[in-house]
């Protein structure tokens, strides 16, 4: 890629700056990002400033999309104070509309990093007052119905897909009318950031498809994901939309694992693995660290699936380094992403010492957590203390299984209610779930 931070100095400087294309985000680091943020903050509160709510709108786009791609809780309060100032300084009811509408998509993005539930709320409300503002411009509408969509398949998941599927149809008709809308607009515009905007909603429709298809075993739904996003990939440009075309070729390579997965069949999950292990990254670190990390997660879970189904041990370690690797980036405590990545890391080892009956393992890790136990405290890590308390629980499990006894029935009973009391308190649905079914094992061994 050529070097284009000079050229978006100068299409993004403080002279003759137009509406914000986030298209052209994409190409900006994470330095650049940062110096973008700080200049249009400076610039919305400067006194002199006669229009103070473009730079705090677009202040309040870079931000975003600096915590989407960090995690970092510091953007996301920038984005938040900026999307709030914008707001108040609009002028007119489009502008208005559009303020209520960011900030609405940083709650969710909110909730997607820390599964922060009263963030939902928060957007449902905005979303609300932005639409009760609405004129009839077509590109705001089609970003409400996504906002919508977005919204709405979060309290879909929330609710369980398996156990109501109206909640998801819901979300579902909402994605699919973005996707009308913003197809219309590619058609219409011909610009990056539409066609942009067509793949997240293409993207959204997609993540929703998977966890119905997994909850109900159904492999036609992956079949269909794989066709849609396989279209959207051939689209896109790597060069001029990295980003999304690293997130889309992420969830593709995923959807080849599900299906494998569900249908029993190493290849497909073969070629999941592949595609997540290219020549070239997908991501690279330090343009989009979340994303690199998704990625390495996302290869560890393919490489854990297809040992779990051919049972070879050396794709169990290849997943285990897998995991340790994306868990030795610097990621914040309170990320969900990495509450996931470190549950899921304690399932391959559990599982990998079922599957050899190999208790050496489980005491290995059973040591490992438990020193892990005594630096991590309840009150200061309420949710690391209880991952680890599920993971003790996990292994008991596991040991159980092996031996056909479960000596610590007790105390992984009382593990498991404790941590599944605090994913409870902090809104972290799967994580009470997999400590309940856990929890289930342990009393039916009792």
């Amino acid at each position: 890629m050529f070097e284009f931070g000079r050229e978006l100095r100068r299409i993004l400087g403080q002279n003759g700056r137009h509406e914000p294309d986030i298209s052209l985000y994409e190409l900006m680091n994470l330095e650049l990002l940062i110096s973008q943020g700080r200049g249009l903050d400076i610039e919305g509160g400067r006194v002199s400033t006669k229009n103070r709510y473009d730079p705090y709108l677009e202040s309040a786009l870079i931000w975003r999309e600096y915590a989407r791609r960090t995690g970092d809780t510091l953007a996301v309060r920038k984005a938040t104070t900026a999307a709030e100032a914008a707001g108040k300084a609009a002028r007119t009811v489009h502008e208005a509309a559009h303020a209520a509408l960011v900030q609405a998509e940083i709650c969710v993005l909110g909730y997607d990093l820390f599964e922060t539930a009263e963030l939902l709320k928060s957007a449902e409300t905005l979303l609300a007052t932005g639409r009760a503002a609405l004129d009839s411009e077509p590109g705001l509408i089609a970003a409400y119905t996504l906002a919508e969509g977005r919204l709405a398949a979060r309290l879909a998941v929330r609710s369980g897909v398996g156990e109501e599927l109206e909640p998801a149809l819901l979300a579902m008709a909402h994605l699919d009318r973005a996707i009308e809308r913003f197809d219309a607009q590619v058609r219409l515009t011909k610009t990056a950031s539409d066609k942009i905007h067509a793949a997240d909603a293409r993207i959204e429709r997609a993540d929703l498809l998977v966890l119905v298809g997994l909850d109900r075993g159904d492999s036609r739904l992956m079949g269909a994901v794989i066709r849609d996003l396989s279209a959207v990939k051939a689209r896109l440009d790597p060069d001029y939309e990295p980003v999304t075309f690293g997130r889309v070729s992420q969830r593709l390579a995923m959807a080849h694992v599900w299906m494998g997965q569900i249908d029993g069949a190493p290849q497909m999950i073969s070629e999941g693995i592949a595609a997540l292990t290219p020549k070239e990254e997908l991501m690279f670190y330090e343009h989009s660290p979340l994303d690199w990390v998704v990625n390495t997660h996302s290869r560890a879970l393919a490489l854990q699936s297809l040992a779990e189904l051919i049972t070879e041990d050396g794709l169990s370690e290849q997943a285990l380094k897998a995991y340790d690797l994306a868990l030795h980036k610097p990621l914040q405590k309170e990320l969900s992403l990495r509450a996931q990545i470190v549950n899921n890391r304690a399932g391959c080892l559990a599982r990998r010492a079922e599957l050899k009956g190999d208790l050496v393992s489980l005491d290995a890790a059973e040591t490992a957590f438990k020193a892990e136990l005594r630096v991590v405290k309840p009150g200061e890590d309420p949710v690391g203390w209880a991952i680890l308390q599920t993971n003790l629980g996990r292994l008991y499990v596991a040991r159980g299984d092996i031996t056909g006894f479960m000596m610590e029935r007790a105390e992984a009973a009382y593990a498991l209610e404790a941590a599944q009391d605090i994913f409870l308190e902090h809104g972290l649905i799967a994580l009470a779930a997999t400590a309940e079914e856990n929890l289930s094992r342990v009393r039916a061994a009792g």
